[in-house]
């Protein structure tokens, strides 16, 4: 029982640094990445690896990781993706650039079976869909590839974040030289169209009753906690049985049964984060789990794939901020925006909302300039983001990850 609390305390330590590491480099380095250098770091000074095992994290973290898919796809409601269709096409022109870069043109240098493995991580979903890709390999039997998505889930958000906050900076000071706030209120007609509104009060397509056609199963009262944990893991569930059915890999599952979960009135928005009030555990759970899967991992292992993670982080930026750029230019978006929300794809939550606030907050003149910003910023990043997330993971992880087996 002591090597039991012991294990528990030392990764719940972890986490603990690493949301200081988070606080003090202002999200920079984000608390996954820190516990997860952390532990490297330790492990290599010969820290025990049999920590987040004994601590009991494997199992339940697995289980964890896919309710944070699920809640991913509960984190956009569903009428937003019709409203947006564009960002949609968008964000899968993105995907497919990025693709053709560094599964393409990256292959051909540094060999196809590293490129694909790091590939999840970066052109679409980032640390989510590098901890899906680890999972794959660990199923695949591939464990010798497992460094490069680990490497590239602590890099995705320190590099991919800054590049996105640095286009979109030049996208807000665009809008600042035009005042388009200030023509925007100048030009803004009221708008007089009638809100459709459920028997108990709550309009149809909110946060409270997502589905833009059936009122919400369960009173918002009773839809939380427990609750709603019971509704992620029979999702969780659902997914796995269709994964063995279909061959579709569950992560993708669990994301477009939070989605359908939302349209048909089982779901309200933000489950993981919100309505769990659990994430804090379960963020712990999941990245307990990661940690298993860096034991394997010496410095010599990491070096020699460091080319590659460099040539995955540069082709993967510039294929999905080309791929952004052109597909927004046809559809007469603004290209700029459309660049940083193609590189938005990279990292995912939660980095495309830290990202949009800050650059909003530091550009606006005043508290209205800077809700008009966000505004203007947040639909295409995250429309873009999560679709974005389920194409990588089609691609990668369903599609192009068991042909490495064959």
């Amino acid at each position: 029982m002591t090597s039991y609390m012991l294990a528990a305390c030392v990764v719940f330590g972890l986490v603990a640094v690493g949301e200081v590491i988070s606080y003090l480099t202002k999200a920079v380095v984000p608390s996954m990445a820190g516990a997860l250098i952390l532990y490297l770091i330790l492990i290599w000074c010969g820290m025990p690896q049999t920590y987040p095992e004994t601590a009991g994290f494997t199992t339940m973290g697995d289980m964890a990781f896919y309710m944070l898919c699920v809640g991913v796809g509960t984190g956009v409601a569903p009428g937003e993706y019709v409203k947006n269709l564009k960002s949609v096409i968008m964000a899968l022109v993105s995907v497919i650039v990025a693709l053709i870069f560094t599964v393409g043109i990256g292959g051909l240098i540094f060999g196809l079976d590293t490129m694909v493995a790091g590939a999840g991580a970066c052109c679409g979903g980032g640390a989510i869909s590098g901890i899906a890709t680890i999972s794959q390999l660990n199923k695949l039997d591939l464990v010798a590839l497992i460094g490069v998505p680990t490497i590239m889930i602590v890099t995705v958000d320190p590099i991919g974040q800054p590049i996105a906050s640095f286009i979109l900076r030049k996208y807000a000071k665009k809008l600042n030289a035009e005042d388009a706030y200030l023509l925007q209120k100048v030009a803004k007609v009221e708008d007089k169209q009638e809100v459709r509104l459920t028997k108990r009060g709550d309009a149809y397509g909110s946060p409270e009753n997502p589905s833009p056609f059936f009122p919400a199963w369960l009173p918002s009262e009773l839809d939380h906690n427990g609750v709603v944990l019971l509704e992620m893991a029979l999702a969780v569930w659902g997914a796995v049985a269709l994964e063995s059915v279909t061959g579709m890999s569950a992560f993708l599952w669990c994301f477009l049964i939070g989605i359908l979960g939302c349209l048909f009135g089982a779901f309200r928005l933000y489950l993981f984060d919100e309505r769990a009030n659990s994430s804090g555990f379960l963020t712990v759970l999941i990245i307990g789990y990661l940690l298993t899967s860096m034991n394997g991992l010496t410095p010599q292992a990491v070096i020699s794939v460091l080319p590659s993670i460099v040539a995955l982080i540069v082709l993967s930026a510039v294929g999905l901020g080309l791929g952004g750029y052109i597909s927004g230019k046809f559809f007469g978006y603004d290209p700029i925006l459309s660049a940083a929300a193609g590189v938005g794809i990279m990292f995912l939550f939660p980095g495309i909302s830290i990202v949009s606030t800050e650059v909003s907050a530091r550009a606006a003149r005043n508290e209205e300039e800077r809700k008009f910003i966000y505004g203007q910023i947040a639909p295409s990043m995250y429309i873009m983001g999560n679709t974005g997330f389920l194409f990588g993971l089609l691609f990668t992880v369903t599609v192009l990850l068991p042909m490495l087996a064959r």
